[in-house]
């Protein structure tokens, strides 16, 4: 089991947000139905948002790199659900991969955030597992209500 520095995970997971905004890039032409075109560009909007935020953290604020356990064997190919979509998915569809995807990023940050020691540095873990949460209950939200928007 490999020891990471901190900064590389947090790097690890921008890099899966910024693979799931590639994605939405590509399926939003790639789509046939004109709603889950619409879908995708309005999830991508909110993405990249966060990710704004997500690339804003600076580890460093949070007391002395910790070097971490790194226990899970995460790829991306198990977080980005690309072969999932398929030209003909439904909204439903789409909602529901990115919702799995979203709930595995944030198990991810929970599994690492009881693997830490300094407590600045579980509260990072704490508050990005919340605003991952919040990301998914937006999602959830704009899930419930997509009809209305589009």
């Amino acid at each position: 089991m490999p020891y990471r520095d901190l900064q590389d995970i947090l790097n690890l997971t921008v890099g899966w947000e910024r693979e799931l905004k590639d994605l939405y890039d590509v399926a939003e032409v790639a789509f046939r139905d004109e709603k889950s075109k619409k879908v995708v560009a309005m999830l991508r909007d909110k993405l990249i948002k966060n990710l704004q935020v997500l690339e804003s953290v600076d580890v460093e604020k949070y007391g002395k790199t910790e070097w971490v356990r790194y226990s899970l064997d995460v790829r991306t190919d198990d977080l980005i659900p690309k072969t999932k979509f398929k030209k003909d998915s439904t909204p439903k569809e789409i909602f529901e991969r990115i919702l799995e995807c979203e709930e595995k990023v944030k198990d991810f940050y929970s599994t690492i955030r009881d693997l830490l020691v300094s407590s600045e540095q579980q509260e990072l873990f704490d508050s990005l597992v919340t605003f991952k949460v919040g990301q998914i209950i937006d999602i959830k939200n704009f899930m419930e209500s997509y009809d209305f928007f589009i």
